[in-house]
């Protein structure tokens, strides 16, 4: 029985629970789909995050992925050397991370401005090879472009 947006379980963003269900539905639906032997990582940094959320002695909490070999993980916390970084403030960025997309061009919309306001003021910011992040795996890319709105009908 599918569940509707109303019983759906919601997790804190960037949370370990949140980060469990992010894994759960990329591992999900990418299935057991071939991932030849691309290699790249990916990973989204917050600052500034609730306190409750940081591990003793850290400042910003985050999630990453790595392919390696064929061979998808997905965790908590910062990956200092990803391929690909995005990193954001917190608060700024939570908004945006409970907007689907899906049907939503009000919501589109809105996510640009917090996106364009967050780049200009300093607060979001990418570092590294997008190209890394272009060239997964068709399977991959395909799970990862559902990510978002599986994840914003979820978040706190």
């Amino acid at each position: 029985m599918n569940e509707t947006i109303s019983e759906i379980t919601k997790f804190e963003f960037c949370s370990k629970d949140w980060v469990s269900v992010a894994r759960d539905y990329l591992i999900d639906a990418v299935g057991d789909a071939d991932l030849g032997s691309a290699s790249f990582s990916f990973c989204e940094i917050f600052t500034d995050p609730p306190a409750h959320l940081l591990d003793e002695g850290e400042t910003e909490i985050g999630w990453h992925l790595i392919l390696a070999n064929g061979e998808l993980t997905i965790n908590s916390g910062v990956l200092a050397d990803a391929d690909l970084r995005i990193i954001a403030d917190y608060t700024l960025i939570l908004p945006l991370a409970q907007i689907a997309f899906k049907d939503n061009p009000e919501g589109i919309a809105i996510a640009q401005k917090i996106t364009e306001a967050a780049a200009a003021s300093g607060k979001m910011k990418r570092e590294g090879d997008d190209k890394a992040f272009a060239d997964m795996p068709p399977a991959l890319a395909a799970a990862f472009a559902g990510l978002h709105d599986f994840l914003a009908h979820r978040t706190l």
